[in-house]
């Protein structure tokens, strides 16, 4: 049964779709406490850590037991190719700016003919094409909208419901740490308590910058441009303005006036190009962003067929990061390929 009595799709046994785990944080443990929440139609057969080690069993492993503080056996992080799954879900630690582990991790289960789903943007906004080809190429699925902003659909909207439109223009807010940052400082909190705040929360990291300074938004703009706009952009092709306490005062000063200052991406096509950017933008209460205050996240999308298409979540919490994981799985063991 899945969540409220709902009968999961009959055509999978519980066993029919084998997942290998590559990383284990919060994300990791997440998923699989909704794995187990949800009798969803997936075996767990491999779970690997860099730090604590690794597990293998082609008959499934018992999650509620590694999620209680088991021990896991192997020292080494087994060979992708060897893994007796059919799924590989990429979670490890991310690195926006060179994609690495996480990159060598994709490569290889694409090749050896494994689906892969990532939650890691690294690898999506550095080789999104080669990815891309590696996948077709071995007939196998490649899904990451957990990358983007949590669980907010982006990807799944563009398969679903504009799969013929042109996506003319792109903008919104996916940081939530910025956007909490400037809510916090309209209302009159200092910087750095807003700051804290967060890292308190574990949405921002002990080391800000990536936030702060633009790179995670540039990375997740650089995804959205290359996917959704076929553009070939690299995350420094995106002009970034950092958010910091000079920026904070003018949240500030805009909320006097009824404004909002909010942490955009905005991509556009130019010509025969894409052109992106990050930085603060002061807005007035008609704009479909104005509302999408403190962690929450939302995109505008500009279409020549559907017109425009605003979509936003509101307060996520790393359960929403697992739930996106889910989504794609449930997608890709529908097509039966796995």
């Amino acid at each position: 049964m899945g969540p409220r009595g709902t009968p999961i799709d009959d055509k999978f046994s519980v066993t029919a779709v084998r997942l290998a785990l590559y990383g284990f944080g919060n994300v990791g443990r997440a998923l699989a406490r909704m794995l187990l929440a949800t009798q969803a139609p997936f075996t767990v057969t491999a779970l690997a850590t860099k730090r604590h080690g690794a597990v293998v069993d082609p008959d499934g492993i018992d999650l509620a037991t590694i999620l209680a503080g088991t021990d896991l056996p192997l020292r080494e992080l087994p060979p992708i190719a060897s893994l007796p799954a059919h799924i590989l879900v990429e979670m490890t630690p991310l690195d926006p700016r060179i994609g690495e582990p996480a990159l060598s991790y994709i490569r290889e289960a694409l090749g050896s003919g494994k689906h892969v789903v990532t939650a890691n943007k690294g690898p999506i906004a550095r080789a999104y094409r080669e990815l891309d080809a590696l996948a077709a190429q071995h007939r196998r699925m490649l899904r990451f909208e957990a990358t983007l902003a949590d669980c907010l659909p982006v990807f799944t909207l563009r398969r679903g419901a504009l799969p013929l439109a042109t996506i003319s223009a792109i903008r919104g807010i996916v940081s939530s740490t910025n956007n909490h940052i400037l809510t916090a400082a309209a209302a009159g909190v200092p910087f750095a308590d807003a700051l804290a705040e967060a890292q308190r929360l574990g949405i921002a990291e002990a080391d800000p910058r990536n936030d702060l300074e633009g790179h995670d938004a540039a990375a997740k703009a650089t995804i959205l441009a290359n996917v959704l706009m076929d553009a070939d952009l690299v995350p420094e092709d995106v002009t970034r303005e950092p958010i910091d306490e000079r920026v904070a005062q003018a949240a500030r000063a805009a909320a006097k006036s009824g404004d909002r200052v909010r942490p955009l991406i905005e991509i556009a096509r130019r010509g025969a190009g894409v052109v992106a950017s990050f930085g603060p933008r002061r807005l007035g209460p008609l704009d479909p962003v104005y509302a999408v205050d403190d962690f929450s996240m939302g995109l505008v999308f500009d279409t020549d067929l559907a017109g425009r298409i605003a979509v936003q979540l509101h307060d996520p919490h790393i359960d929403q990061v697992a739930y996106a994981i889910l989504t794609d799985l449930l997608e890709i063991a529908a097509t039966g390929t796995a």
